[in-house]
């Protein structure tokens, strides 16, 4: 291609430095090719910023990305794996799955080494339903509030209020931004006692389906394992209905052609996480992710909440 493909990315520092790395490899490969970033705001950008209390929608920080892609302003969008939708806009395909960071949380504090060492009725700052429900039954002696932005701001809030007792990151941001020496005391939480968001630490590389040519360069950044672990993870959080809000937490892990998947869900009238597990093939990702979804709505006999107000 004789012209400069663009690359699209939010502004956020996070964003800015992964876009960095779909770049850099790109060039690698491609040494006859030119490649340009082109960083857009989106609407969950001006929500962080604003800190309005509710949300704008679903693909709050991919919509502006995606119809740049389909008026041509773009050729392709690099995306946080757990911030896209599970159904994507007509045209558009995820070309490529990067390879894995750290998928797990992390315990971030200035007074507690770890969220066990926390006092009893001190506050956490929690960003999601996902993480509030999943740690409330290691500490349902603490207090939650909410907390937002990215996550350069998120630790400023956390300097700026001495009274929390920490709050809980995606290790991979931590890693990719080179903040795991911030100052902070850090425990990460193994999977069995807290799963990750459905894709959390792979990025997702968002092309026109037409575009056989974008395509093609995309394939050599795509990570066959890590392809089968999030559609997995992506199709258990569309069996049951929810969006990046939901209370939904999945994780698998692929090893010799054999998947691993573990689920979790806040079920809002039980009041109550449910947590299952099922093994397949890999090349059974989306069915396996699918029927497990539908075990536990059978079981709970009840949707999931959409997410909500942390209280």
């Amino acid at each position: 291609m004789t012209r400069p493909l663009v690359i699209g990315s939010r502004r956020s520092g996070l964003a800015r430095v992964q876009a960095e790395w779909v770049k850099s490899a790109l060039e690698g490969l491609f040494t006859g090719q030119s490649f340009v970033i082109s960083f857009l705001e989106t609407a969950g950008d001006r929500w962080s910023e604003r800190g309005e209390a509710s949300l704008p929608g679903t693909g709050i920080f991919t919509k502006e990305l995606e119809s740049a892609l389909l008026c041509r302003k773009i050729d392709l969008a690099v995306h946080s794996m757990k911030d896209l939708a599970t159904e994507l806009p007509k045209g558009l395909r995820i070309a490529a799955v990067s390879p894995r960071e750290d998928a797990r949380d992390v315990w971030v504090s200035r007074r507690f080494s770890h969220w066990e060492a926390a006092l009893p009725g001190t506050t956490v700052a929690v960003g999601s339903p996902r993480r509030i429900q999943q740690f409330r039954e290691l500490r349902p002696d603490l207090s939650f509030c909410e907390i937002r932005g990215n996550v350069d701001t998120r630790l400023r809030k956390l300097e700026a209020n001495p009274s929390w007792s920490g709050t809980v990151l995606a290790a991979a941001g931590l890693k990719r931004l080179g903040l795991l020496e911030s100052g902070c005391h850090l425990a990460y939480f193994p999977f069995e006692v807290m799963l990750p968001a459905p894709g959390q630490g792979a990025l997702g590389i968002e092309a026109r389906i037409e575009d056989e040519e974008v395509g093609r360069l995309l394939c050599p950044l795509h990570d066959d394992a890590v392809g089968w672990e999030v559609a997995a993870e992506r199709a258990f959080l569309r069996g049951l209905g929810g969006g990046c809000r939901s209370a939904v937490g999945a994780k698998a892990t692929v090893q010799r052609q054999e998947l691993v998947l573990e689920g979790v869900v806040w079920i809002e009238a039980r009041r109550r996480n449910y947590r299952k597990r099922r093994v397949g093939r890999a090349e059974e990702a989306e069915s396996l992710g699918k029927a497990l979804a539908e075990e536990i709505l059978s079981e709970a006999g009840s949707p999931p909440d959409s997410g909500g107000a942390i209280q």
